[in-house]
């Protein structure tokens, strides 16, 4: 799919806000077809330039709040080390 780097850029920073696929695809008024490329390259990790995009913004905001919750859970806070503990589970599966 052929997105503009204005696109790309809207996808990036919508994602990075986790909005869903379905959200984005409807800001960008993609037509029913598109959206359900949209979605179906996202859902299987393809490497459009889109699906890029939108990985590179959630990536890019969940690497923040997880150096947020670090550090606070370096501060002492009992739910940002619970939270800690969980990302630590998560990442063995």
């Amino acid at each position: 799919m052929n997105f503009s780097e204005e696109q790309l850029n809207e996808i990036e920073e919508m994602a990075g806000l986790f909005f869903s696929p379905e959200d984005i695809a409807i800001n960008l008024q993609l037509k029913e077809e598109e959206t359900d490329y949209f979605v179906t390259c996202i859902e299987s990790r393809s490497q459009d330039p889109g699906s890029v995009a939108y990985y590179r913004g959630r990536l890019s905001a969940e690497i923040i709040l997880r150096r947020a919750v670090k550090q606070s859970a370096l501060n002492g806070s009992s739910p940002s080390q619970l939270a800690m503990l969980n990302f630590h589970r998560e990442s063995r599966k």
